[in-house]
């Protein structure tokens, strides 16, 4: 695994982000958050099945979806 300087970006983490940066030609096919104009990227993982009832019932304790729920606790990580 390349090391990653602790002052910039590696290589290959510049290249991931010039690549979402750019303007692919595929803008049509690109989800659009409604309320934000924030555009959508889809993520699909597979969860144990106990970690999974957990989150849903912590979703539906909190009234909100698991998507909406899954979103919090990824930004609160992100963008600490």
């Amino acid at each position: 695994m390349k090391k990653v300087k602790s002052t910039g970006m590696s290589n290959a983490v510049q290249r991931v982000s010039a690549q979402l940066n750019s303007d692919d030609g595929i803008a049509s096919k690109r989800r659009v958050r409604e309320s934000s104009g924030e555009l959508l990227k889809r993520l699909n993982i597979e969860l144990p099945e106990d970690v999974h009832k957990e989150l849903k019932i912590e979703a539906v304790m909190k009234g909100v979806s698991m998507r909406q729920l899954v979103e919090e606790m990824l930004r609160a990580r992100y963008q600490s």
